[in-house]
């Protein structure tokens, strides 16, 4: 009896697992869209004209990750005339996978006409499974004018000014990733990888536990050099935590990594962890802004404090 007890146990705990790799799959396995590339690559084209055209070179493109759904939030950034989003100096756009379907695309082909700032990817729209590879790449393959770019998360409020003058005194040719980079107290868990492993389709995920130190995702920047070499790894496998995949790349190439510290932070109103700081004249990228109203507000302390007399 105890035996057959164990034997319908260890099947239930297999099944339990099947259920979960199921699971797994159809959550975070992305579908290819079902139109064409080619309108989407000719909207970046048209960018690549607007923005580099005429021999421009500029310092930073700001690229700030989004989806079809978030209108709202790309037009409440737009609206922040105040933090001179764009510049001479730098660019902002926001980046976005391909449509999903034709009416998506049509959707977002119209606010590309108006706006003339949305940057669409070849890949699928995804979080975890290469589309900050495919970001980096692309956008130094089709808009090859600026010497870094960043990647910023929509619900961030940033001071490009502010972020442009730290960048300036950067190698150009020294790999380099700017961002605020924390320990990762999960390295020794081994729950932890048990959860990696299920959460993205029971995939190889022993690469993560090279990982004593990643940069938060809010924003982090790469120069071309950091870019180029990236590439040149030809990487294949670009799933998993999409930072945590990013500063493991930086990591094998070399790169030189300048921590930003708590100029960098989460939101005051935020759940209070190590990364949650009161807004100060030496923030520069506040992260964790869950509500439109709240990003506006944020963005307005940022630049008001930023302009202000010391």
């Amino acid at each position: 009896m105890c035996q057959m007890k164990q034997n319908r146990s260890g099947l239930g705990f297999i099944a339990a697992l099947c259920t979960l790799a199921a699971f797994a799959l159809w959550q975070f396995g992305e579908a290819e869209p079902v139109h064409s590339y080619a309108a989407d690559a000719r909207d970046n084209k048209a960018m690549a004209s607007r923005l580099c055209g005429g021999g421009r070179r500029a310092l930073v493109l700001y690229g700030v990750f989004s989806t079809a759904e978030k209108a709202p939030w790309r037009n409440a950034t737009r609206q922040q005339v105040q933090c001179h989003l764009n510049s001479e100096v730098h660019s902002t756009v926001f980046v976005l996978g391909a449509p999903r379907t034709e009416r998506e695309q049509v959707i977002l082909r119209k606010e590309a006409a108006i706006y003339r700032d949305i940057f669409t990817l070849s890949c699928a729209e995804n979080m975890n499974d290469g589309k900050t590879y495919t970001y980096f790449k692309e956008v130094l393959e089709q808009l090859p004018c600026f010497d870094f770019y960043a990647k910023v998360d929509d619900d961030t409020a940033f001071i490009p000014d502010k972020l442009s003058s730290v960048i300036q005194s950067v190698s150009r040719s020294t790999p380099s990733i700017i961002g605020r980079y924390e320990e990762f107290d999960s390295i020794d868990d081994p729950l932890f990888y048990i959860k990696l492993y299920l959460a993205h389709g029971l995939r190889d995920m022993s690469w993560a536990s090279h990982i004593r130190n990643f940069t938060q995702g809010q924003l982090y920047i790469l120069n071309t050099a950091a870019i180029t070499r990236w590439i040149d790894l030809n990487p294949t496998q670009l799933y998993g935590h999409e930072d945590m995949r990013t500063t493991y790349f930086m990591k094998i190439i070399g790169a030189q990594v300048i921590n930003m510290h708590t100029a960098f932070h989460d939101h005051p109103a935020a759940k209070q962890n190590q990364l949650t700081y009161p807004i100060t004249r030496d923030s520069m990228a506040v992260h964790q802004v869950k509500s439109i109203n709240l990003l506006t507000g944020t963005f307005a302390s940022l630049c008001r404090v930023w302009d202000a007399p010391a």
